[in-house]
């Protein structure tokens, strides 16, 4: 009997499984084409255009993550800290893989001095990029720091550095310095 419920429900169960991974892919590709020109505004540190362009293509496409995340990247750039953080978790509620993701909230974070947060989010960063992201490691590094964890924050400084990190190496040798003036 099992056999037999098995054999009638299983290519049903197959077919609805290929059709929404065609979706998806279909989906990502047409919304890759589409934040193409947002992702230009970006690049040329136009935040305002880029925010209204990512406004509008979101008013279409309310659940991509891609479209969330760089319109958090404007708001970041804009000083709309709370916004930013708004689409940031939306981006990672929809898509949760993405390591830059975690950086940019723990950014945020940061820039709203809630360094306990913003050291989890570096965390979470640093365990997608498998401790290869300097970035993620300088960031991780300087909410350390402000946490008081100096030995913590330079063995990440010290990771950083050995990946090619030019930041991580003036903070080092200027004695913390830097992160006092951000």
């Amino acid at each position: 009997m099992e056999w037999l419920v098995l054999f009638f429900f299983l290519p049903f169960v197959l077919t609805l499984m290929f059709f929404n991974w065609l979706e998806e892919k279909f989906i990502t590709i047409k919304n890759r084409e589409k934040l193409e020109d947002g992702e230009h505004l970006i690049h040329h540190r136009k935040y305002k255009e880029a925010l209204s362009f990512f406004t509008e293509k979101l008013k279409r496409f309310p659940k991509s993550a891609k479209a969330h995340y760089y319109r958090s990247l404007c708001n970041l750039q804009l000083g709309n800290l709370y916004s930013a953080l708004y689409d940031i978790e939306q981006s990672l509620s929809f898509d949760n893989t993405v390591g830059e993701s975690y950086v940019t909230k723990g950014k945020i974070l940061y820039k709203l001095e809630d360094f306990d947060g913003a050291f989890l989010e570096f965390d979470k960063a640093d365990w997608h990029f498998r401790s290869e992201n300097p970035t993620a490691l300088r960031w991780r590094g300087m909410a350390r720091y402000q946490l008081g964890q100096r030995k913590s924050a330079i063995e990440d400084f010290q990771l950083a550095v050995q990946l090619g990190d030019e930041d991580s190496d003036y903070i080092l040798r200027t004695s913390f310095e830097y992160i006092h003036k951000i």
